[in-house]
């Protein structure tokens, strides 16, 4: 877990900064804008991974997955880019598309500060939409549906605990593993 606070800690001096840049984040007409998220405990934007789609609700290629700001303090709620160095800490050390189908396909994604792959699968819905979930193991749980990580900040630049968010796709139960400091 010594990666994941690196990550947090990074992610946490990364964005103490005020934000005022114009948004540079677009989304296509398939794309599902948010397929999970991290938080923090200290303030009201978050890093949400979104996937590029096609007309099939196929991840479009490789670098299908993208994360970007969601300022939700902003009234309307603004979206942009990731600044460079906040690649750091939200970028990936793994990303590639795995299976593409008529009806949707998955892509794998790992976090550089994360210790677990993630599988995002895309479907095509019966009303012509697209869905997408994320998958990691989650409180021993294997192939859980991530839904977000919320980061319980301690200071500036330190984290008291990690929660890890889910449900148990074969009980619809939430799920949260705490990873300690």
């Amino acid at each position: 877990m010594n990666r994941f606070r690196l990550f947090l800690v990074a992610a946490a001096a990364a964005t103490t900064a005020s934000v005022a840049w114009a948004n540079t984040t677009t989304f296509g007409p398939h794309d599902v804008q948010t397929v999970f998220y991290i938080s923090k405990s200290d303030g009201v934007s978050r890093v949400d991974y979104g996937i590029r789609l096609d007309d099939r609700c196929a991840p479009t290629g490789d670098d299908a997955v993208f994360p970007y700001w969601r300022e939700l303090g902003l009234s309307p709620v603004t979206v942009h880019s990731l600044k460079f160095f906040e690649w750091v800490p939200y970028g990936f050390s793994e990303q590639r598309l795995v299976h593409r189908s008529p009806s949707g396909g998955k892509q794998l994604v790992r976090l550089k500060q994360f210790d677990r792959p993630i599988l995002v699968i895309a479907t095509r819905e019966p009303d012509g939409s697209c869905t997408a979930h994320a998958y990691a193991r989650i409180a021993g749980v294997e192939g859980a549906i991530l839904t977000y990580v919320h980061a319980h900040m301690a200071g500036a630049i330190s984290v008291d605990y990690v929660d890890i968010h889910g449900k148990n796709p074969q009980t619809g139960a939430d799920i949260v593993e705490r990873v300690n400091k």
